[in-house]
């Protein structure tokens, strides 16, 4: 069994179904509304627990309700909350999500997020000591990511990082990463000059060889190892509903599978994310392990890795 240690953050998401997604200043008519539990570091912790991996979670929420019933949930996913801290001096983050046809934009107020210190982090050396992996996002404070990165450092576990919120990566912790692993967005903001162009990305994974995993949606995920050589992992198709928990489910499942070696690691953590887009809201579809087990036996002609 895997013993995964994520560092994260931990939302109360708000989820408005829409038939389009609203503009500047316009007022649209929803067809359902729903309070769902959220959060990469919560959402990538719940799809590992559900795989069959010891998990424990490094957060903050806030000592209100929403607080205290995302803790309850997670306790109830099996994630271990010992070091998810509570705080008096903000709210629990929230986030609101508009879905729509497969599509989602979502705004995200960090709240007690951005309470998560140092000291936090540091308070769960023995979790660090003990676990296989180390999974973080940048929703939290970069002082507790970079605490995070240097305990995993000098207990000498893979350190795995989802580069969101988007934008530049401190020196200082870029050096203590193993992997990244972001969407195409995410890779040109931390690695290139922000724009996403055509094959862009193809360029970024050569210049930072075994250092990224690059997803792109429908496209599915690709990797180029320490030799120079890439491997594209083709996506599973499946229809979907909404995409919002898809990146924390590849997150999750690729650092479960870490000891398959990043090529099979990423086609499990594929159909992970083909399976978290079934439905709506970010937590609700994550697979679980037999879930997973028997789509990957159903779909064994799709998903193939082709390496160049």
């Amino acid at each position: 069994m895997t013993r995964l240690l994520v560092v994260g953050g931990i939302n109360m998401d708000c989820v408005f179904e829409t038939a389009c997604l609203p503009r500047s200043g316009e007022t649209l008519g929803g067809q359902s509304f729903r309070r769902a539990p959220g959060g990469k570091g919560a959402d990538q912790a719940v799809a590992a627990a559900r795989q069959g991996a010891e998990t424990a979670l490094v957060g903050c929420v806030g000592n209100d309700a929403e607080g205290h019933e995302l803790r309850e949930r997670l306790r109830a996913e099996g994630v271990h909350i010992d070091h998810v801290a509570t705080t008096t001096d903000a709210a629990t983050g929230a986030a609101a999500v508009f879905a729509c046809r497969g599509e989602s934009a979502v705004t995200v107020v960090p709240g007690a997020n951005h309470q998560l210190t140092a000291a936090h982090v540091r308070a769960a050396e023995p979790l660090f000591a003990r676990s296989d992996v180390v999974l973080a996002e940048l929703g939290v404070p970069t002082a507790a990511v970079m605490a995070a990165a240097e305990l995993a450092h000098r207990f000498g576990k893979p350190f795995l990082l989802t580069p969101s919120p988007a934008g530049a990566i401190p020196p200082e912790l870029m050096q203590r990463v193993h992997l990244f692993l972001a969407n195409q967005h995410e890779l040109t903001a931390g690695f290139g000059d922000g724009h996403v162009d055509g094959d862009e990305w193809r360029a970024l994974l050569a210049r930072w060889p075994g250092r990224i995993v690059v997803t792109r949606g429908s496209e599915g995920a690709a990797h180029v190892d320490g030799q120079g050589t890439l491997h594209e992992q083709a996506a599973f198709r499946v229809p979907v509903l909404d995409t919002t928990g898809a990146g924390d489910a590849f997150a999750a499942t690729l650092a479960v599978h870490w000891s398959l070696g990043i090529p099979q690691a990423m086609r499990v953590a594929c159909a992970a994310a083909a399976l978290a887009v079934r439905g709506f809201g970010s937590q609700s579809t994550l697979p679980t392990r037999q879930e997973l087990q028997d789509f990957l036996d159903s779909t064994s002609g799709q998903g193939q890795l082709i390496t160049d």
